[in-house]
């Protein structure tokens, strides 16, 4: 009975298995087969990082904080309606630069032993594609020389979006509560939680598994700047787990940061690290995204009026 259901998950998991976040960036996990061939040996300057290193450690966003602070206290209006009007400018920031990708993949057993690990850079671009009505993340990816794609390095599609959840349009759909002030990385941020509302449609995220698709309902927390209402760090977390495709736990870490554009007068806000951690029976799965050399090709413009000459 044991080995007809390992042969199942291995079947189901080789398939199309995607979790679809959708806001106005879809954003997606492709298919996660539950044993993948490490295809080409890492690239020589790629083996001292290669995905074997990586610890399991997913965020658990209702644990508590210990340098939680209340003072000052949180205003909850004021901190959401600044941080969905940067919401809004990171939706149209997302297309606007290249970077380089480090990828690093692990699949441990239930002992937490390494099974299947590989890691590649790659050149990176994210898309907005409009489609039905909505919109889907795209994120095209080419291999720097010398390093090669692999299997896993294709399954997640979008988590530099995850910030959009705090988009005008979705708002409503969650629970929102301001935990506190932290201080994190030196600096003093807003918590804000949020939970999925069960009088709410879901609108956010699904999983998909051979076409079906099984809701997501999404809980989690945000490290809001104090000084800009930036988003610094997300985490989040599945509300409950999926018995029908055994997926016990699926949680996401994204890191924000501010890149400046080469000639020093522009930057934006860009995610610059996505973790995220898969959990089923009988294995887990890690996937790290690293950016780097971020290219940005926004128009810089300058407007000089000057008073019309005689003719």
């Amino acid at each position: 009975m044991a080995a007809e259901r390992h042969r199942t998950v291995s079947r189901w998991l080789c398939k199309v298995l995607s979790f679809a976040l959708l806001m106005p960036a879809l954003w997606g996990l492709a298919p996660l087969p539950a044993v993948v061939s490490a295809g080409k040996q890492p690239h020589e300057s790629e083996k001292k990082v290669s995905g074997q290193n990586l610890q399991w450690a997913p965020p658990k966003v209702d644990a508590p904080l210990k340098s939680l602070s209340m003072t000052p206290p949180c205003n909850l209006s004021e901190v959401l309606e600044h941080t969905a009007a940067n919401s809004l400018v990171l939706a149209s920031n997302l297309e606007k630069f290249t970077a380089q990708e480090h990828i690093e993949y692990v699949m441990l057993d239930q002992h937490g032993m390494a099974k299947e690990f590989d890691s590649g850079s790659f050149n990176y671009v994210y898309w907005i594609e409009q489609q039905n009505g909505g919109s889907v993340s795209r994120e095209y990816r080419t291999p720097v020389k010398g390093s090669h794609a692999f299997r896993a390095s294709g399954q997640d599609i979008g988590q530099a979006a995850m910030a959009l959840i705090f988009n005008p349009d979705l708002q409503t759909d969650y629970e929102m509560k301001c935990e506190g002030m932290d201080k994190r990385n030196g600096q003093l941020d807003w918590v804000v939680h949020f939970q999925q509302r069960k009088d709410r449609p879901n609108r956010t995220a699904t999983i998909w598994v051979d076409d079906v698709a099984y809701p997501g309902m999404l809980k989690g927390r945000a490290w809001i700047s104090k000084e800009n209402f930036q988003v610094i760090h997300l985490e989040t977390n599945l509300m409950g787990d999926i018995p029908a495709i055994w997926l016990q736990e699926l949680a996401v870490s994204v890191d924000y940061a501010f890149v400046r554009a080469p000639s020093g007068n522009l930057g934006v806000w860009l995610p610059n690290n996505i973790a995220i951690y898969w959990k089923f029976e009988d294995r887990r799965v890690i996937l790290v995204h690293a950016f780097a050399d971020f290219q940005l090709f926004a128009i810089e413009t300058k407007e000089k009026i000057q008073e019309p000459k005689e003719p």
